[in-house]
């Protein structure tokens, strides 16, 4: 499955780069995380509870960062394990300068199975847009401390089937990670 997407936040481009490369950030921002554990520069775990319908589960989440290009992106490969499946995937994160903040994109593809690959697709698209929206909401709110609702904008988005995780969580890698779980 693909899925993209653009959100503007309102933040220079390198404090954006510096929270989503904060463990502390990223644990605060994604839904249903109960633990971010940075291992190394390029290795993240985290433990996380989603729920897509009536399937909720708790996924032990393994993330590798690569293609470091500080401060204007990485690429995210993760895989989220749980009782209702998996989620393996992967995904661009690019940030750029715009007016008035950053534009952050990702691109990336997912693939799931066990129970979560038995939910309607319409259902998974609905729970990761509104994820990522949770996330991103989280997350600017967190850069512009005092920011008035949509801080973060979604620019666009269009996706066929699921992604966490991130993410990303991203994200964005806490966004993407909770994505690829759940899609």
């Amino acid at each position: 499955m693909a899925i993209q997407g653009e959100y503007k936040i309102a933040a220079p481009r390198e404090q954006v780069w510096t929270a989503l490369n904060d463990p502390a950030v990223l644990q605060a921002c994604i839904p249903g995380c109960e633990e971010l554990t940075k291992q190394s520069d390029t290795q993240i775990e985290a433990k996380i509870t989603a729920q897509l319908g009536p399937i909720r589960s708790k996924f032990a989440t393994q993330i590798t960062l690569s293609d470091l290009d500080p401060p204007r992106g990485y690429t995210l490969s993760g895989e989220g394990k749980g009782v209702a499946g998996f989620g393996r995937g992967s995904a661009k994160v690019s940030l750029s300068e715009v007016e008035g903040g950053t534009l952050l994109r990702y691109n990336g593809q997912l693939n799931i199975g066990g129970k979560l690959a038995q939910v309607g697709s319409r259902l998974v698209e609905a729970a990761t847009r509104s994820y990522a929206d949770q996330f991103f909401e989280a997350f600017a709110q967190r850069l512009n401390a005092g920011s008035a609702p949509g801080a973060a904008q979604a620019v666009s988005a269009q996706g066929a089937g699921l992604k966490r995780w991130w993410p990303y969580a991203a994200a964005v890698v806490a966004a993407i990670i909770v994505w690829l779980a759940l899609r």
